[in-house]
């Protein structure tokens, strides 16, 4: 008997979509990765976060396949990633009073990462390794993280994702989106 939340909000389109989409990646080699930057050193932009993750598909294909083409990452690769703030910010973006004045952005990220069924020879651990040394590579951020960690996903829930759009549940947030579905 599979157990359900209770929500507090209704879940609207634009975040069944994104249930959709990563219902669509492929569930033999699925695993989840998430990253939590430091609140205590300098940290990733989003659009650096964006940029090390890209990277990293790209590195790894293009040293893993010596037939390497333009773009084959995104065939041997897919991916969903949601990029969150802290729970204080979000709130404080959606109400009238100020929650706290030193209130921190803390961008963090979730990312559904599966390969296809016909292209078993993807090393998550060594991806993983790879996406950690991309996301740490800037010399004044090299502490940037303070959690990164990765799983094997055996059973994707509906309420598992759908627990990744609550940030969205006022509206559509493209820029907090990473695919390539």
């Amino acid at each position: 008997m599979k157990k359900y939340q209770i929500r507090t909000y209704e879940i609207k389109p634009h975040q069944l979509r994104i249930l959709e989409e990563v219902k669509k990646l492929p569930r033999k080699n699925l695993h989840y990765v998430t990253g939590q930057q430091s609140n205590k050193h300098p940290n990733l932009t989003l659009r650096e976060m964006k940029k090390f993750i890209r990277r990293t598909m790209v590195k790894y294909i293009r040293e893993l396949n010596l037939n390497y083409h333009q773009g084959m990452e995104n065939e041997l690769l897919k991916f969903y990633c949601v990029f969150e703030t802290t729970k204080d910010f979000f709130h404080s973006q959606h109400q009238n009073s100020i929650v706290d004045e030193n209130v921190e952005m803390g961008i963090h990220f979730h990312l559904f990462l599966s390969s296809p069924d016909n292209y078993p020879w993807v090393c998550f651990p060594q991806l993983f390794h790879n996406l950690f040394t991309e996301l740490t590579s800037l010399r004044h951020k090299k502490r940037c993280l303070s959690e990164l960690d990765y799983r094997k996903v055996e059973d994707l829930e509906m309420d598992f994702i759908l627990y990744h759009t609550k940030q969205f549940m006022y509206r559509p947030s493209a820029e907090m989106v990473l695919k390539n579905l």
